[in-house]
């Protein structure tokens, strides 16, 4: 596994993977709807969360949870 430090400022949208270890956590219908690749804003505080999440996600992510971010940019 390689290590990618999380240098990306409050705002930046980055496009990758839920690790499948949090992937896992989730109820199997959820489990479904975030397979794959998702786009993921950089919350103030330093968490991670869904591009939408607005919709009802009830939880955030750390950087380590996110695999292959692969798209940088402010504000998709």
């Amino acid at each position: 596994m390689q290590y990618v430090q999380d240098s990306f400022d409050a705002g930046c949208v980055v496009a990758a993977w839920l690790d499948p270890s949090t992937l896992g956590q989730f109820e199997p219908v959820l489990r479904r709807l975030m397979a794959g690749q998702q786009l993921f804003v950089k919350q103030p505080d330093g968490t991670w969360r869904p591009k939408g999440s607005e919709l009802g996600l009830p939880r955030s992510f750390e950087f380590a949870d996110l695999q292959g971010p692969a798209l940088r940019t402010a504000g998709i």
